[in-house]
């Protein structure tokens, strides 16, 4: 990683080595001694290429190789690191990463009598965890006491003529010489350039830190994916590289703005490195996973209860432009900042169109967690189109935008019915029902009916001809039956199947999302 070090405090006489020790376990630096020089590397870049090993020791009795992984509780859930702020007149000031999911209630605590920014210390703190819970896995194995090449500090990969041998990449940590090198190693996954954004669809190249304000922001029109209020799904979520602290304005024009919201901490932003076809909903879809590069961050699995109950969501951003709410059970990073997810639950919250649009490589993804947060709607700026900027709060300042959003929409729509059913009566009349969904308070199981979210129940239903309307009703409840007459006004006699659209009707929304079929008779 790198990072601005403006300063650091010795109070005493101390070696060279106490001094750099809590500096270089910080920021990530290994030390290798080498013709009398100390060398000096950063263990989270690419310069750190991995050493493929293809022979070694094979001594009568022991195994070519183990592995150990450890167990979860043995390894702290969260780090903090205490540094002093030079924005807060060089008082001391502590931030704390992400809290990973994990048996184990330990804290990584780093006390560094260093100046730095805040930036720098988020996203230390947050590789510190990162890099503590991927070292689980060890890896042990003999080398040819000739096989000098091998230093502590190197990363190293076992690549073995019979295919065998764990899979990552692995820091040596530890060399016993005797008749063979005995290596001791621990599993490590380095962090790859990362690129970013100014603005959705445009990526620059490049991981150097740069002074310019250019955050990705996403300005996110939610449904109710969990309790709240409609207007708080508005939402806001933002990244720049070296993190800075914003606040979000808003304005009808173009002067004036208003502060609605501030963002104090990271989102985890990313985009789809796969594309993402139409899944299933309404259970755990196990056949199909998603693929995904973030910028920031990483991810943890959770069991499948915790994943039902609202851990694991993010947005990603459909090809129709509406978002849908995925959660997911397990997760696994495949290579640097790119993680494989599956056990899905696809189409939360109603956004089964936005799954049937489908996503293509590169959409945006955003991990929905506290750093996405409420944009500060009120009620008559639903749906009203306003231009928004984000402001950096650090001492070099900066502006993004104007960006123009509107939203508070999707909270407030009606869902799709679902169960569609239909049958052909002995009059000739066809008989259709369905079953209605709620937005709000909708998932317990102990009332005969959920809550309706509307003040009247109220559907249009619409007869389809390819893509034309034949005719179009509006029903007061779940049930309409299709007169024979009308059938044979509208399609000449009577079918074996119909096409049809159904939307429930709403207050703030007139019309809810669409659900098509086609019912057979």
């Amino acid at each position: 990683m790198s990072g601005d070090l403006t300063g650091y405090v010795q109070g005493e006489v101390t070696s060279a080595r106490a001094l750099l020790e809590p500096l270089l376990e910080v920021f990530q630096v290994d030390v290798a001694e080498a013709g009398g020089k100390l060398r000096f590397r950063s263990r989270l870049k690419v310069s750190l290429a991995a050493k493929e090993i293809t022979v070694v020791a094979d001594t009568e009795d022991e195994v070519l190789w183990s592995e150990n992984r450890g167990h979860d509780s043995d390894f702290a859930a969260e780090a903090v690191l205490t540094s002093y702020n030079p924005r807060l007149d060089y008082e001391q000031s502590g931030v704390r990463s992400r809290r990973a999911r994990a048996e184990s209630q330990r804290i990584l605590s780093y006390d560094l009598p260093a100046v730095l920014p805040e930036e720098t210390s988020l996203d230390a703190v947050e590789t510190l965890l990162r890099t503590h819970r991927i070292a689980k896995r060890s890896l042990s194995f003999g080398l040819s006491p000739a096989d000098v090449a091998v230093e502590p500090g190197d990363a190293v990969r076992l690549v073995l003529p019979d295919g065998t041998g764990p899979d990552g990449t692995f820091i040596v940590e530890r060399i016993e010489e005797g008749s063979v090198r005995r290596i001791d190693a621990r599993h490590h996954a380095p962090l790859a350039p990362s690129n970013y954004a100014a603005d959705e669809g445009h990526r620059n190249g490049g991981g150097a830190v740069s002074d310019a304000f250019a955050p990705i922001l996403h300005f996110l029109d939610l449904p109710r994916f969990a309790s709240g209020e409609a207007a708080s799904f508005a939402r806001v979520a933002g990244f720049c590289r070296p993190w800075r602290r914003m606040a979000v304005s808003s304005s009808v024009t173009t002067e004036g703005y208003r502060t609605r919201a501030a963002l104090d901490r990271p989102a985890r932003l990313g985009v789809l490195a796969a594309p993402l076809t139409g899944g299933i909903a309404g259970r755990f879809d196990r056949g199909r996973a998603i693929e995904i590069e973030l910028f920031f961050g990483g991810l943890s699995s959770a069991d499948e209860q915790a994943a039902l109950n609202g851990e694991n969501r993010i947005a990603v951003k459909a090809d129709s432009g509406v978002w849908e709410v995925i959660g997911f059970a397990d997760a696994e990073e495949i290579s640097p900042n790119r993680w494989r997810l599956s056990n899905l639950l696809r189409g939360l919250a109603g956004t089964e169109d936005a799954m049937r649009a489908g996503a293509a490589s590169g959409n945006a993804v955003v991990v929905l967690d506290e750093a996405v947060v409420p944009l500060g709607l009120a009620a008559d700026e639903r749906g009203l189109a306003l231009n928004w900027l984000a402001e950096s709060l650090g001492q070099a300042g900066g502006r993004s935008g104007p960006h123009v959003f509107s939203g508070g929409v999707r909270a407030e729509t009606p869902l799709s019915p679902v169960h569609v059913r239909g049958e052909r009566q002995a009059t000739g009349d066809v008989r259709l029902t369905w079953v209605r969904r709620g937005r709000i308070e909708a998932d317990g199981w102990d009332g005969s009916e959920i809550p309706l979210d509307e003040p009247v129940e109220r559907y249009r239903l619409e007869f389809l001809d390819g893509g034309s309307v034949k005719r179009a009703i509006e029903v007061a409840g779940p049930v309409f039956t299709y007169p024979a007459a009308d059938e044979v006004a509208d399609f000449g006699g009577p079918l074996v199947s119909l096409s049809l659209r159904i939307r429930q009707m709403g207050r703030a929304v007139p019309l809810g999302v669409p659900f098509e079929t086609v019912v057979v008779f």
